[in-house]
């Protein structure tokens, strides 16, 4: 390569080392010979700041080069180049030198200008890099702690089915979900309806500006928080999360910096094994709120769920389908699931209505094979076969019949879904006793309407709900078999 042979030869240094950089960065496997490793150490002590730069950068992609990069920092004198030596070390194993990292990581978070833009530089290469050095210690929150304002967020429109799991607590419905007041976080954890347990900031409906954000950064109360949570006072690491309607990194970047001016010496940003993640929210148009989530809080409500697919339903939204159909629910009855797909229907359902005897059916032979590892986790009898639910039948009827039910989406043919439709719904007499009940979960509603009105001979439509998905809507209708 020409940036080769003009670095090994001093011509148009600068330039030549800029060039190599690109290629290296494009193909990081590129063979790299020991000639140039050595003439790129002499250029460590070039005068130009900038190649010395950009030949930190490239020594990192030689083995064994961290020590090198190491002494190369502390005599450094000009501070943008610093970064670049931090950059080297961080495609090197530098495990060794963990205790000089975090020396280098005390002394930038102790300097006067800490909000320097080269500080922050520094330690946005240097906190990912010590973390994935050494086993970062996992904070553990206290079982009882002082009362804090949690927000359990659920499906649009149905906090009430969290309610009745809250009565215990001081609890109020808003927009995400519902606001618990609780001294135990654990407590909350059991809770199956909810999706993200987030804690409010008090950094509420400000204009989506920095200037704004920082007005309220100076209000808020995060320390105070993490103090009632945890016993130790030691720093936590950081990232912001973007929530926004329409995307805004520009602002993710301020506030992450912003953040880290304001509490230099307890908050340190990461990419990686963060403590926390500041979310920013807009709850209300051209607004932005802020909260608390507690990344390293695992919540075991669904730990069964190791074996998914794109279109697995999410298990929050399967255990409110079950509490909104658990009235009309038998318990150890026989249900079917015709569209099980990964199990998660059957899963939930169980955990709250016991089958006797539970069967999924779906045509996706991995989904079905997924669903079984699946309830073997949840430790649960479900009977998985792989069938065509149309072609699928039964000498015993059903007491119920549980799915999620396949769209235009998953299909792409509106014929064939259409077909599929109105021969499911022949089939249902086939398959559950009368006064059993068919529980449906789509976004077809033209569909089961119209298969409804053909079918108001034996079915009835018990309860219709709306559910809003994101963009789309979704349905759940209960009908009974008369």
């Amino acid at each position: 390569m020409d940036c080769v042979n003009h670095i090994m030869n001093n011509i148009n240094v600068r330039e030549s080392l800029i060039s190599l950089k690109r290629i290296i960065e494009n193909e990081p496997n590129l063979s790299l010979n020991i000639d140039l490793k050595e003439q790129l150490i002499l250029l460590l002590d070039h005068e130009d700041p900038k190649v010395r730069k950009n030949t930190a950068i490239i020594l990192g992609y030689f083995q064994n080069t961290a020590s090198l990069l190491l002494k190369a920092y502390y005599k450094e004198k000009t501070e943008y180049v610093k970064e670049a030596y931090l950059k080297g070390m961080s495609l090197q194993n530098c495990r060794k030198y963990l205790t000089d990292l975090k020396k280098i990581q005390t002394s930038l978070m102790h300097q006067e200008l800490v909000s320097s833009k080269h500080i922050q530089a520094q330690l946005k290469v240097l906190n990912p890099l010590i973390l994935s050095t050494y086993q970062h210690k996992k904070k553990m929150i206290k079982l009882k702690h002082e009362p804090v304002d949690v927000i359990l967020t659920t499906l649009p429109y149905y906090q009430f089915v969290a309610f009745e799991y809250v009565l215990a607590n001081k609890y109020k419905p808003v927009s995400q979900g519902v606001l618990v007041r609780s001294d135990s976080l654990y407590d909350l954890q059991t809770i199956r309806v909810y999706k993200d347990m987030i804690i409010p900031l008090g950094v509420s409906y400000l204009e989506p500006k920095i200037e704004a954000i920082e007005e309220g950064l100076k209000r808020w109360h995060l320390i105070d928080i993490l103090s009632k949570l945890y016993d130790e006072g030691d720093i936590f690491y950081y990232r912001v999360v973007d929530g926004m309607r329409e995307k805004n990194s520009q602002l993710v970047k301020q506030v992450s910096q912003k953040i880290f001016e304001l509490y230099p010496h307890q908050l340190l940003n990461s990419s990686e094994n963060y403590d926390i993640e500041i979310i920013l929210k807009e709850v209300r148009k051209g607004t932005v709120n802020l909260y608390l989530k507690l990344s390293h809080l695992k919540n075991p409500r669904f730990i069964y769920r190791k074996n998914v697919i794109a279109t697995s339903m999410q298990p929050y939204v399967a255990a409110t389908l079950v509490q909104l159909a658990k009235p009309y629910m038998k318990d150890y009855g026989k249900v079917l699931d015709p569209f099980a797909g990964t199990g998660t229907l059957l899963i939930e359902k169980n955990m709250v209505v016991p089958s006797r005897f539970a069967m999924g059916v779906d045509v996706y032979s991995d989904g079905i094979e997924m669903a079984k590892k699946n309830a073997k986790i949840a430790n649960q009898i479900i009977h998985f076969v792989h069938k065509d639910a149309l072609r699928f039948s039964t000498s015993e009827l059903f007491d119920e019949i549980l799915t999620d039910m396949p769209t235009l989406a998953q299909v792409k043919d509106v014929e064939h879904l259409k077909e599929l439709y109105d021969r499911f719904f022949t089939r249902i007499p086939h398959l559950i006793k009368p006064g059993g009940y068919i529980f449906l979960y789509t976004s077809e509603i033209s569909l089961i309407r119209k298969n409804l009105r053909l079918q108001e001979g034996y079915l009835s439509l018990e309860e219709h709900y709306d559910i809003p998905r994101g963009k789309n809507m979704f349905y759940f209708f209960i009908i009974k078999v008369k």
